[in-house]
């Protein structure tokens, strides 16, 4: 958030300009002062940004973590980053560096989200069928269509699954599967375009949009990867987070809000920043029947091993992220979900970037955000 990209330079105008009452600014003229500014107050919590770095340590990636019901956000943070307190000293070897510590992965990082966008997926099918309760599937460790095989993670053997089980053992087979054969590809394509993808999000961060391109003539193979986040699917945390965020808001999802109020120097209120909602983008009902499903996955399912013990309900979807060479085993590690407790409840996104395995380490960070969330809320 800090200068010429971050909030310090978006909000400067704010920061330069004075409120403070006639006589203030009459007196500071005749003393020859300079004017005092605006405060800015952030949403950002320094306990869950703190929880958030403790977690990341010396990994790359990201946090971004949103009150579930406003939207304020609640944790911006992005590894490897700098200390703006000795930036002048440190400039010339920070912009030489090739870590990217000016990138803020947070909401500028674009990652394939592997299978935080089964959720996506799982929505699309929804409208097409009206019903999870319909869908069967064998899981053998792969499923081949047209030649290209798609596989589990360690090629495991699913066996007979439901919906619920497709979404808590984060089968890709059952993904593939469907994609092909159950889902109209038009429609999980105007499905992402829904939830966020490929739109304009009114935030006061630089920010990097999420891409999603699929259409009727898209071949299997791509269309089975894309279906489970691979392919040519690209988002920020920023955007899973609201992606998560949706479901738990009853269809609702909200802009991240950055600033939650302007003060004069002398302390009266200028602005207080209200919600925002991005767009009605599920219905109810829709979010009703993905919601049992987001459970499962850390009741027991991909996600259990780090979550399912927290004294408090948590849902949402892991991820792995296979990119570059897939024979190298190259992939980034992501968990988006929120709790579930009626009382001020929090959404978080995860990436750790080459974290491999979708059940570590990306559950870890989000699980010490969400701990700290508990200490602080209870």
């Amino acid at each position: 958030v800090y200068g010429g990209s971050g909030l310090e330079s978006t909000e400067n105008s704010t920061m330069l300009q004075s409120h403070a009452d006639i006589v203030t600014q009459m007196q500071q003229d005749i003393q020859e002062e300079k004017k005092q500014g605006d405060n800015v107050t952030t949403t950002l919590s320094a306990v869950l940004q703190q929880a958030a770095s403790d977690a990341l340590g010396s990994n790359r990636g990201a946090v971004f973590a949103m009150d579930a019901d406003t939207g304020e956000v609640l944790v911006d943070y992005s590894s490897p980053n700098f200390n703006p307190n000795t930036i002048e000293q440190d400039w010339e070897s920070l912009v030489n560096s090739e870590d990217g510590v000016f990138l803020n992965r947070a909401t500028q990082g674009q990652y394939p989200p592997g299978s935080t966008f089964k959720i996506v997926t799982a929505l699309a099918y929804y409208r097409q069928h009206g019903t999870f309760d319909d869908f069967s599937y064998t899981c053998t460790g792969s499923y081949e269509s047209d030649g290209y095989t798609i596989h589990c993670a360690g090629n495991e053997v699913h066996g007979q699954e439901s919906f619920q089980d497709a979404m808590a053992n984060s089968c890709n087979c059952a993904f593939a599967y469907m994609a092909v054969n159950l889902i109209d590809k038009d429609l999980l394509r105007q499905t992402a375009d829904q939830m966020g993808f490929n739109q304009d999000i009114p935030v006061e961060l630089p920010y990097n949009g999420g891409e999603f391109t699929l259409d009727s003539g898209t071949p299997n193979q791509l269309t089975m990867q894309t279906a489970i986040g691979q392919g040519d699917t690209l988002a920020t945390p920023m955007l899973m987070c609201m992606v998560a965020d949706a479901v738990k808001n009853n269809g609702q999802m909200m802009t991240p809000i950055f600033v939650k109020s302007v003060d004069s120097a002398t302390g009266s209120n200028v602005k207080t920043v209200q919600p925002q909602v991005f767009g009605d983008v599920m219905t109810p009902e829709e979010t009703q029947a993905l919601e049992p499903l987001l459970e499962a996955v850390v009741q027991r399912g991909t996600a259990a091993d780090d979550l399912s013990d927290l004294p408090y309900q948590i849902a949402g979807k892991t991820g792995t992220a296979e990119y570059g060479d897939v024979s190298e085993g190259k992939a980034h590690s992501w968990f988006t979900g929120y709790t579930n407790t009626g009382n001020n409840d929090i959404v978080v996104c995860a990436v750790v970037e080459n974290g491999g395995n979708g059940r570590a380490p990306a559950t870890r960070v989000a699980r010490n955000v969400f701990s700290a969330w508990g200490t602080e809320t209870y």
